[in-house]
Parts: C-alpha cells; structure tokens; sequence
C-alpha cells in the first residue's frame, strides 16, 4: 500500500507560470490558472492512482521559518507572494479539501519539512511513502523502499536509481548542497568545490561533519587540488555547518497528522462544484469529479 506525499508548489507555480490567465474568480476577479492547472493536477492523479492515502505539503513560512532564525538570508532572493498569488495558494489548499485531501502549512517549518515527516509516519505504519515532486533536495529523505517521482518526466525511482542518478547517497544531499552551496535558496557553499570535487569528497568521507573533524587528510585523498582543501574547508568551516543545517530536512515533526488522517476521503461533489464556479471554471470538471466519487463509491460497495 502506498501513501502519495505532494510537493503542492512544485505543481501550482508549473501552473501559474505557463497557463494563460484565462479563468478568474467570481467576487475577486483574481486569476485562478494555477488554481485551474492544479485542479486538472489532482483530479488526473486521483483517476490514475486511485490513493488509499494522499497528503499535499503547502510552504506557509517564507519569512517566519526557524531556517529564518538560524540565517536572516536564507531565501532572501524569494519574493513574497502579491495578493493576487497569495489567494491562489490559499484557494489551492481549499481546492484540496473539497477533494477530501488533507493539507498542511506551517509557518515555522517548510512543505519538504512537513513532507518528510509524513513520510516517517506512514513507513512506521507499513506503508510505502511515494514523494511526488521535481527538488532534488527531497531526495535526502529517500530510504530503501520508498519511491520518488518527478510526474510527467519519469516514472517512479527507488532509493538505489536516485542514487546513480546523483553521484551520491540520498543521505548526502544536505552535505552536498551544504558543499556546493544552492542559489535557489541562497545557502552558501565552499568557494572553489564544485560538483564533481563535492561528489568525490563525499565517497570518501560520509558527511560534513566527518569532513571537518578530519580536515587535516584531505589533502591525502586522490581528488584533484586535495591538497587545497583543507585550507578551504577550514576557512568556510562555519559557514559550511550552518549550510548543512539548512539544506536538512527536519523529519520529526509533533504535530504532523497520523496515517489514518490522510486517508483519502473521496470528493464533496457538491462542495467541489461550488468551488468550481467561485473559481470562474463552471463545470469544467464536474463530469471527471462525479465519475470519481462514483467509482469510489462502488469501491466502497464491493469491499
């Protein structure tokens, strides 16, 4: 059995940024093409997967998280949403819950963050965690037997493929990221260690942490310029440890919903059609929403 974890932004921003803003809400006048192009996201894999559970991640914290705490810079090349952004991301969290999917924000820990978590959760309930998103930093919580999966570029990856496919261990990212540093998210890395010398360093030395504590023999190692490492891992040594902390992902989280909470409730097909028509897309997706909640419902008859 598996439980389908959603990176929700990955997906509405897909939306926002290359559908036309040809449907607007009803009071508001706002555009909703990311709400629309979301719609058709969900309502394709609901039909496709048929999910006992499923669970989408929203980013809440673009400010106010306790990576903002540990570094004022963090993100700081992000903008915050405009108002008319802001009512979309906020109507795509309602759009879930007339799905009957259950949804989470926070505003002290990322949609990676709340992603993670949940995929703790349902392995310790026996469920195999399917993480659907295209950031590659999600990778790190990739363990054997759970499955990531980049939709519409790939099929789903295990542990083993992700890790060819890297040059490191799912476990390295954050070391890797916190090595080569990640402009999306304005974390620094060591000047001068780049990908290839980062993916080299890290099959010699498990993480950073090692790295540092055993500064003194990279320049042993058969890495081409070893023998300027440890002067630029030393003279980064802060910065490179509080890169890592940055770039890993929390995965224990208190109030983070249990398996039975994210068990798949079926559309509110009354609830879903209103939506659709303060959203301004009629019924556009009325006959795939209604064929859904019927094929649900004879599911429920025949078990």
């Amino acid at each position: 059995m598996q439980a389908l974890l959603i990176d929700s932004s990955i997906y509405i921003f897909k939306s926002y940024f290359t559908l036309p803003e040809k449907w607007h809400a009803e009071d508001s006048q706002h555009p909703t093409q990311a709400v629309y192009g979301f719609t058709n996201f969900l309502l394709e894999l609901l039909k496709k997967q048929q999910p006992s559970y499923i669970f989408c991640a929203f980013d809440e914290s673009l400010k106010t998280g306790f990576r903002h705490q540990l570094c004022p810079n963090y993100k700081i090349n992000r903008e915050l949403p405009d108002e008319a952004l802001a009512f979309q991301l906020n109507a795509c969290r309602q759009l879930c819950r007339v799905l009957g999917i259950t949804e989470m924000a926070s505003n002290q820990y990322e949609a990676d963050d709340l992603l993670g978590a949940m995929a703790t959760e349902v392995r310790k309930a026996g469920i195999q965690p399917v993480i659907i998103s295209r950031d590659k930093d999600l990778t790190q919580i990739i363990q054997e037997g759970d499955l990531y999966w980049d939709i519409g570029k790939s099929q789903p990856k295990d542990h083993k493929q992700l890790e060819q496919d890297l040059g490191v261990g799912c476990h390295q990212m954050a070391d890797y990221l916190a090595l080569v540093g990640d402009s999306s998210d304005s974390i620094a890395g060591v000047p001068g260690v780049g990908p290839k010398t980062a993916r080299e360093l890290l099959s010699w030395m498990p993480s950073v942490e090692h790295i540092v504590e055993n500064s003194d023999q990279l320049g042993d190692l058969p890495i081409r310029g070893a023998a300027k490492l440890s002067d630029k891992i030393m003279d980064n040594q802060e910065q490179l440890l509080l890169s890592r902390k940055l770039a890993t992902i929390v995965t224990e989280i208190d109030d983070i919903p249990s398996c039975d909470k994210i068990q798949w409730q079926g559309i509110y097909q009354d609830a879903f059609a209103l939506f659709a028509d303060e959203m301004g897309f009629s019924d556009v997706f009325n006959s795939r929403s209604a064929q859904l909640r019927q094929r649900q419902f004879q599911g429920v008859l025949g078990s």
